[in-house]
């Protein structure tokens, strides 16, 4: 595999902007479905397969789970300020930073994928109380120099999560 397609091996993520009812349902059932695909693919891993890299220099499967856990987090809370606020600026990390602290290479997975679960039933479930106008509700993403519906949020979330995973599954050769 060339750079491109590991680091990218989804493809890069975009707003879409307009979605069908059947997209927002696919991500919404992504969302839901894909920590148990988490802890199903990493649990049982030993220490050695939880310090496997998808390429040379990237972060190790640890830190991967460690990433999805803290970055859904803010997923979730930029829906929140979304939803309460008028047009907020995103919640961002200096997620480089954050995934190479001591605490991202060496917790247990364990405590990530209960917050994965956690935090996705959480996530869903707001989402699916919100209205088509929510959905429309956004934020600035400073890091991406734009502003974000939450549709696209949603879309961003559920990437980022699949993304991530066939990191993961690279690493392990699968």
């Amino acid at each position: 595999m060339d750079i491109q397609s590991l680091q990218f091996p989804i493809g890069k993520w975009s707003p879409k902007g307009d979605y069908t009812a059947e997209e927002i349902q696919e991500r919404l059932t992504t969302l839901k479905t894909i920590p148990a695909e988490y802890r199903a693919l990493t649990e049982q891993l030993s220490h050695d397969d939880l310090q496997k890299q998808y390429r040379e220099g990237s972060w190790t499967i640890q830190q991967l789970i460690h990433h999805v856990a803290d970055m859904h987090l803010l997923h979730y809370i930029r829906f929140k300020h979304a939803l309460t606020e008028d047009s907020p600026n995103g919640v961002v990390a200096k997620i480089d930073a954050w995934a190479t602290m001591e605490e991202a290479k060496t917790a247990p997975i364990g405590f990530s994928l209960q917050m994965i679960e956690g935090t996705h039933a959480r996530w869903t479930n707001l989402m699916e109380q919100m209205s088509e106008d929510d959905f429309q509700k956004g934020y600035y993403h400073p890091l991406r120099q734009i502003n974000i519906k939450l549709i696209d949020a949603l879309d961003m979330g559920a990437w980022h999560a699949k993304h991530h995973l066939a990191h993961i599954k690279i690493a392990l050769g699968k």
